[in-house]
């Protein structure tokens, strides 16, 4: 099988807001349907509740490898995507992005054509480089008040790079649930954990929630996004996310004064509790 970004050219590289890359008719429109069709069962995945609206599942690509009520495409799709091979097309098509943005990188996590690729909760960072993963995953209906599943945020500074692949079901007539590419307004920002409010950003593109559409980036302190309200809708939303984890983290999220103060009150807790009596 081949990869969501076998197709890809270096020349598909967008640079703002963030490196990134937009692909459409990514796979053959009938692996596509079969993804779809074979789609994991939500009662399988992590995060399952039968009364949730509106709320992110996922499957774990390590569950793939012992779970044999996964359809044989759907193992094909997440061993490709967790595989050496497919880490070597993620550096051939952002490399220069990675080091234009992390002129450090390959003396804090080793050089790019040479980092060794291994799979997120199978594999550690004592025998390789970069710990991929590869998860069917999903939005619940809809059932509640119109919502975003994520509004605007930041991923975990230990990702490198980050994808979503849609596999939007023929059926969905759903509205929202796009995802939108932000840059920062003027000021400095104020982060609630990952999370942060609209009005420290405004965003710059849109890439509608469509099948067989990639959305694959840099993670970085500048690559905001997040997902548009969804309205009322029976339908799942339906994806593949994909990224890849390094150690030590890339980057830190700024902090707010009320994280900076809950940590100092945390400490001031712990040094209390180790005070002799």
């Amino acid at each position: 099988m081949d990869s969501v970004i076998a197709k890809a050219r270096t020349a598909d590289l967008v640079s703002e807001p963030f490196p990134h890359i937009v692909l459409h008719d990514v796979l053959d429109e009938a692996v596509c349907d079969r993804l779809i069709e074979e789609f994991p069962p939500l009662d399988t995945m992590v995060g399952w509740s039968p009364d949730a609206s509106n709320k992110r599942l996922y499957y774990r690509a390590k569950t793939a490898t012992h779970d044999e009520a996964l359809s044989p495409l759907w193992l094909e799709m997440i061993e490709t995507h967790t595989s050496q091979p497919f880490l070597d097309q993620l550096v051939a098509l952002f490399g220069d992005a990675v080091l234009a943005t992390y002129p450090q990188f390959e003396r804090t996590h080793g050089r790019l054509d040479s980092l060794r690729a291994g799979m997120r909760y199978r594999d550690s960072f004592e025998t390789v480089d970069v710990l991929l993963e590869a998860q069917p995953s999903a939005n619940t209906p809809v059932t509640a008040e119109p919502s975003s599943v994520r509004a605007g945020h930041l991923d975990n500074p230990n990702k490198l790079f980050v994808g979503l692949f849609y596999l939007r079901h023929p059926n969905d007539d759903s509205a929202g649930g796009d995802l939108e590419l932000y840059r920062y307004r003027p000021g400095r920002p104020s982060f609630d954990g990952h999370e942060v409010a609209d009005r420290y950003i405004e965003p710059v593109k849109t890439i509608r929630y469509e099948k067989n559409i990639l959305i694959m980036f840099l993670n970085s302190p500048e690559a905001l996004h997040g997902v548009t309200v969804r309205q009322r809708t029976p339908h799942v939303r339906l994806f593949f996310n994909l990224n890849a984890e390094v150690s030590p983290d890339l980057f830190a999220i700024p902090r707010t004064m009320r994280q900076r103060l809950t940590s100092k009150a945390r400490t001031a807790a712990r040094l209390t509790l180790r005070r002799p009596v």
